[in-house]
């Protein structure tokens, strides 16, 4: 018995010095700090004056988010209800009917209806107003509070009073389901053979539904492509590989990743050459950060693509999930990556090749006419949204490029 011990002591002891995290219980900074915490957490429970605020899970949560959030704005902890939340909107799915809302001074309507969707099986349309949500009128709801009540769990149904743009009423019910949302919010081929492919984040499915979309735009006739990615956030390093990887000659460097002190660094090469489409052109603004940066970045390194728009967000860190036991989560920054001239974009983004500023504004604006039905008359969108359709700059300027270089190469 006593070799048992020993060996399972000796086991355990190894664990900790091959561990990082379990290593630090034998460090003393580690048990100096450990107590100060609960000596802290002790007293805040016993002595803070409000007892509801003072609980031991609270008064946890909100240490470990301040902790971790102080070290940059993109650490951060997730509760267990967040962190679930966080799990399904990296995987693009959401328990609910398949509807985007929108709040405007008529009301609450309808901006998107996601095809294949509950919403689209039970026939609502873009451009309906919600008036009722289980027989609650939503008169004066915030918006975030008109979505918690139609969203619910799998299975079960909501009944919405819906206003539709002729003005009659009618009562709908739907059946909640979990809803995956594709990466690919827009593609389209033009009488001209340009496609255009509107990338919304990278996900676990983002490359199958790249290469889905465009051999479909290449059926169609595409010739040339305008790659859309404004207002992309991001999303998995992994995706924006895979991504990259289908419009790269095999072997290109497409981003490197250096963790502390060289720990887990690493190259990431194109392996395959499964799909060229030439020329390219990328969208950028603001809004275009980490994955999104890793593409646009290493195709206008390598020359694969010339960029328009505006400076990306500059977001060049990698985050790294880690689950807790209690089912919340750590998003800690755990290396940085580099583009494949060695290149940071961290703090300062990346320069379009032609700069097409857009206003905050006008922005909102296209944000909208994306999702608004393409069959309303000019007047019926503008009596709808509270605004005329505008030119979109970026994606015209885009697509003069792309053609000018064609009818040169023709000539």
């Amino acid at each position: 018995m006593a070799l048992v011990i020993s060996g399972s002591v000796g086991f355990g002891i190894a664990m900790i010095f091959l561990n990082p995290g379990l290593s630090s219980l034998l460090e003393p900074d580690y048990r100096r700090a450990m107590s100060r915490f609960g000596e802290s957490l002790r007293l805040a429970h016993a002595k803070y004056v409000d007892e509801n605020q003072s609980d031991f899970s609270g008064l946890a949560d909100r240490a470990i988010d301040g902790m971790v959030s102080g070290l940059d704005r993109h650490s951060s902890y997730y509760p267990p209800l967040e962190y679930k939340a966080f799990q399904d909107d990296t995987h693009r799915r959401y328990l609910g009917v398949g509807v985007m809302i929108r709040k405007v001074d008529k009301g609450v309507f309808l901006t998107k209806v996601f095809p294949g969707g509950p919403a689209e099986k039970a026939g609502l349309k873009v451009g309906e107003f919600i008036l009722e949500v289980n027989g609650e009128s939503v008169k004066g709801w915030k918006l975030d509070e008109v979505s918690a009540e139609v969203k619910g769990e799998k299975g079960t149904f909501v009944d919405l009073l819906l206003l539709a743009y002729d003005g009659k009423e009618r009562t709908v019910r739907v059946r909640r389901d979990e809803i995956e949302i594709s990466s690919v919010e827009d593609a389209s081929v033009d009488e001209d053979g340009t496609g255009y492919l509107h990338l919304i984040q990278f996900t676990e499915r983002t490359a199958q539904e790249v290469e889905e979309a465009l051999n479909e735009l290449r059926n169609q006739g595409m010739e040339r492509l305008i790659l859309d990615l404004r207002d992309n956030s991001g999303g998995l390093l992994s995706a924006a590989i895979e991504v990259a990887d289908i419009f790269l000659e095999k072997d290109r460097l497409i981003v490197s990743v250096k963790g502390r002190e060289g720990a887990n660094s690493r190259d990431f090469r194109s392996t395959t050459s499964q799909l060229i489409v030439e020329p390219l052109v990328i969208l950028l603004n603001e809004g275009s950060a980490s994955a999104s940066e890793i593409v646009a970045g290493a195709f206008s390194v390598l020359g694969r693509a010339r960029l328009v728009g505006e400076q990306s967000y500059g977001k060049g860190s990698v985050q790294t999930i880690f689950p807790l036991g209690d089912g919340s989560g750590l998003r800690l920054t755990t290396a940085m990556y580099f583009l494949p001239d060695g290149s940071t974009i961290h703090e300062q983004g990346i320069e379009p090749d032609v700069l097409v500023p857009c206003s905050e504004a006008n922005e909102t604006k296209l944000r909208t006419q994306r999702y608004g039905d393409p069959s309303l008359t000019s007047r019926e969108f503008e009596e709808l949204f509270g605004f005329a359709r505008i030119p979109d700059l970026q994606k015209s300027k885009a697509l003069d490029l792309l053609t000018g270089e064609s009818n040169a190469t023709a000539q």
